[in-house]
């Protein structure tokens, strides 16, 4: 997702520095270019030669500033790596430059560089004893860059070089390059929408030890969390799974069972009572369809015999239970018959009143399970009528146009029609990829229909 951006890095003097090796080269695989300006202070950590040979072009210091070569684009100046960079990234940032950034001191390259940017995303990942970060100078500090535009990145608790335990220590680097992506990617739609996204599958108990579940791995719930977290959404991940890393950002919900699933959104619903703003719902879970009658201790083989009978009940449906009028319900749902797959699908629409639903045929090669590839059906009704296979071509267009540009993610398997099923006119979108594009592809789809309607 970072790939071409041209990200300007600012090295403070703090023992942390010497993390900042490991996130150049981090970013570098990410396809980002980078450029480098380094204080004083922290060449006494690192050295000039490790930052150029990791990240391929000229360390930006006191002594290298330059203003007389013949060509102006790349000369190694604090005026033009600041016009060249799409993003500013302090990382490790010091109490002392804080303080002076938020004053507008530029008494040396490193802050003067900082006071020449332009108005792009600038992040600020500080790394300082505990006292002097949390001192209310420091944080009137921080505040007044909040105020100006500036992203803090938490630090967090850890062993200090000064050989205390407390805050302080800066953010991992899968934290700070989190934070990169979404300061990237944010889209004014989806800026500070409630999401909530439901992920694995329910567990119920037959007894104090048994249960029965199924193969949902979570994956496609994480992937989703991770493209609503980096277009701008106040994401809650309520999952039994989380097999990948998420942002501190997002609220994350362990969950086991259907009833722990339904408990959780209703309270994550509640929370929205008084404002009455739009949440959006991606209802990825396996939920049980039946459940047992549980039985508390442990149910003897020898007291079953040679075959164990469960008495199952009917599950609460959830989809349905959840009827909030300013809840957006984008269901998803696997299917094994492929002939009735869509028309099961769409059903879905009206008897659950869903805005969206999201298809897995599990057939062939498509493995809605645990792989990382699939294909996804999206199905929605939408009220104008398009008439001509024409109309439809230039809508996909329009579409993967928006994908491709914003997010340098080619789709290479998509497909936009229209149909008529069960009485009910539909429009649907197909693609295929890995789980993060397509997860990201169908939030694009979703602000590409509203800003369609409006």
């Amino acid at each position: 997702m970072l790939k071409n951006k041209k990200i300007l890095l600012f090295l403070g003097g703090s023992i942390a520095v010497y993390k900042s090796l490991l996130l150049i080269r981090s970013l570098i695989k990410e396809e980002a270019e980078i450029r480098v300006i380094a204080s004083s202070s922290a060449l006494k950590f690192i050295t000039r030669l490790s930052i150029e040979t990791l990240s391929k072009t000229v360390l930006l210091t006191e002594d290298s500033e330059c203003w007389h070569t013949e060509s102006n684009v790349y000369t190694p100046n604090h005026i033009n790596y600041a016009k060249w960079a799409d993003i500013a990234l302090f990382a490790p940032i010091t109490a002392n430059s804080l303080n002076k950034l938020a004053h507008g001191i530029a008494d040396n390259i490193y802050l003067s560089s900082a006071l020449a940017l332009p108005d792009i995303p600038k992040l600020l990942a500080p790394s300082a004893n505990t006292q002097m970060l949390e001192n209310p100078i420091t944080q009137a500090s921080i505040q007044t860059l909040q105020q100006n535009g500036y992203t803090i990145i938490p630090s967090q608790e850890g062993n200090l070089a000064c050989g205390e335990i407390g805050n302080g220590a800066m953010a991992d680097i899968e934290e700070i390059t989190f934070a990169l992506k979404k300061a990237v990617y944010t889209r004014d739609f989806w800026r500070n929408k409630k999401v909530l996204i439901t992920g694995g599958g329910s567990s119920e108990n037959i007894d104090s030890i048994r249960c029965i579940t199924n193969h949902s791995s979570g994956l496609q719930a994480c992937n989703l969390a991770l493209a609503l977290y980096f277009l701008g959404a106040k994401v809650s991940l309520i999952s039994s799974q989380i097999p990948l890393k998420m942002p501190n950002d997002i609220t994350i919900i362990k969950v086991y069972s259907s009833k722990d699933y339904l408990d959780s959104l209703q309270q994550q619903i509640a929370q929205n009572n008084t404002t009455q703003e739009k949440i959006y719902l991606f209802m990825a879970a396996a939920i049980s369809d039946y459940i047992p009658h549980s039985k508390q201790g442990k149910i003897k083989k020898r007291e079953m015999g040679p075959t164990m009978w469960l008495e199952l009940y009917e599950n609460i449906d959830i989809l349905q239970t959840l009827n909030e009028k300013n809840l957006i319900k984008i269901a998803f749902k696997a299917e094994c018959d492929t002939d009735n797959a869509k028309r099961n699908a769409v059903s879905l629409l009206d008897s659950k009143n869903c805005a969206m639903v999201c298809l897995n045929i599990i057939a062939n090669d498509n493995k809605a399970f645990g792989s990382e590839n699939n294909t996804l059906y999206v199905l929605h009704k939408k009220s104008e009528v398009i008439n001509t296979t024409h109309t439809m071509q230039l809508e996909q267009q329009k579409l993967e146009r928006l994908i491709s540009a914003y997010t340098n993610i080619h789709l290479k398997d998509s497909h936009y029609a229209k149909y008529s099923l069960n009485s009910t006119s539909y429009n649907e979108y197909q693609i295929s990829g890995n789980k993060f594009t397509i997860s990201l592809a169908l939030a694009m789809y979703i602000e590409f229909l509203h800003n369609d309607d409006n």
